[in-house]
């Protein structure tokens, strides 16, 4: 049985809680600020020096500004890791982990997704436009000004909470030579982070616009892609398959053959961040 650490069980580490046991039976124990437990944890433990040397897996899902210092401390004690994106709030040098070690990713699982990397391939596209528009107070149960979204000093703001939109388009188009990004807070939520962003991108290849917001009352997510023949829209609000289910069976797997390449090694999650914050 595999021994397993969750860091941090905020509402997207009790996500990924649930989805791993779903897949298998996993001896977990948890490491956070109280010793609050839930269901299938074993031990709690409430500092680094508590933890043992010994898992299999360590998820780090607490606060994106913590997540460089859990991984330094954590790096030795387990064999392979998974993070909560973005890998870091700020572009740091990777810390080397010695076995998987897959930021997580999971619009790449949407098989809305898959049809727009599969109908890029297939046609002459050369522009996009995407959109990740959201109500913030809708996320959560909680009240939104105390999540860490709305707190800049936690890693919140949308250019790192929406990294999912700059990782599957690097993914689908390719490394972008030139980013252009404005940042700022617009709205009249109750926050300190930013609530607009917007990116225009750029590769030998392709050229597109991304907007994301905090403020939209009507969630949308897609994107636009042109063609010589067509303007096709691929709304990702629709996609049909459990995408984070999904990214967990792809991770456990990777565990279980030792697959180092995985779909979003830290490196690779590193220039999805630098991207973000240019």
């Amino acid at each position: 049985m595999k021994k397993v650490l969750f860091v941090g069980l905020g509402s997207i580490g009790q996500k990924h809680l649930n989805n791993l046991q779903k897949c298998g039976t996993f001896s977990i124990d948890a490491l956070r600020s109280q010793k609050k437990f839930f269901n299938g944890i074993e031990t709690v433990y409430t500092s680094y020096e508590e933890v043992p040397d010994d898992y299999d897996i360590i998820f780090i899902t607490n606060p994106t500004n913590l997540h460089y210092e859990a991984i330094s401390k954590l790096s030795n004690k387990t064999k392979n890791m998974f993070i909560e994106k973005p890998i870091y709030h700020v572009v740091k040098n990777i810390i080397p982990i010695n076995g998987v070690c897959h930021v997580a990713c999971p619009l790449r699982y949407s098989n809305v997704v898959k049809e727009l990397q599969m109908y890029v391939k297939a046609h002459n596209v050369f522009a996009f436009r995407a959109i990740c528009s959201s109500y913030l107070p809708d996320w959560r149960k909680m009240n939104y000004r105390n999540c860490y979204s709305s707190k800049s000093e936690l890693g919140g703001g949308v250019e790192l909470d929406l990294i999912h939109e700059i990782d599957y388009l690097k993914w689908i188009f390719g490394k972008f030579d030139n980013i252009k990004r404005i940042s700022a807070k617009k709205s009249n939520l109750e926050i300190n982070s930013n609530d607009y962003t917007s990116y225009l991108l750029e590769n030998k290849k392709y050229v597109g616009s991304v907007h994301l917001d905090y403020f939209g009352r009507q969630t949308k997510r897609e994107i636009e892609v042109f063609s010589e023949f067509e303007t096709k829209v691929f709304d990702i609000t629709k996609t049909k398959n459990d995408i984070y289910l999904d990214e967990m069976k792809y991770f456990l797997e990777a565990v279980e053959i030792g697959n180092k390449n995985c779909y979003n090694t830290p490196d690779e999650a590193i220039e999805s961040l630098k991207a973000a914050l240019v």
